[in-house]
């Protein structure tokens, strides 16, 4: 899938990381200096970034039908949209927390970090093979 010939999932892979670690950072922010707006923004931060994980993976899964079945790069292809699936999921736990108990942060506040730092874990190990695929074997590449 392009846009004016460049493929999309590159260009929407950005946002689910970026919107992911500014609400990690905003997290961190909030109960350092204990201040509603930050745990807020945090909140918001979180939701950008799953819908714009959701939009990265459908771009990624139209993108990967372009390798063919018995490519060997698929094995790295398919580690990476497992840990993007992951990332997925873990975003939408601390989301689900959030809105359940608006006071998580308070209440079941370990749950919720150790949450928070599994799906940095999973950010981190997607994006790392993503830019294995990309500048190492070359997936996605025009040209």
């Amino acid at each position: 899938m392009t846009l004016f010939g460049h493929p999309l999932h590159p260009l929407t892979v950005h946002f689910p990381i970026a919107f992911y670690l500014l609400g990690v950072l905003l997290t961190l922010a909030y109960l350092w200096r204990n201040r509603a707006d930050y745990e807020q923004f945090a909140y918001w931060s979180f939701m950008l970034s799953w819908f714009a994980a959701m939009v990265a993976s459908l771009t990624g899964l139209v993108d990967q039908n372009q390798l063919e079945l018995a490519d060997p790069r698929r094995d790295y292809v398919n580690t990476h949209i497992t840990a993007g699936v992951a990332l997925l999921i873990l975003n939408g736990l601390l989301l689900y927390m959030r809105f359940r108990w608006p006071d998580v942060l308070s209440r079941r506040r370990w749950p919720y970090l150790g949450l928070m730092l599994l799906g940095t874990i999973a950010l981190l190990a997607a994006a790392w093979l993503g830019a294995e695929l990309v500048y190492r074997w070359r997936v996605g590449i025009l040209g």
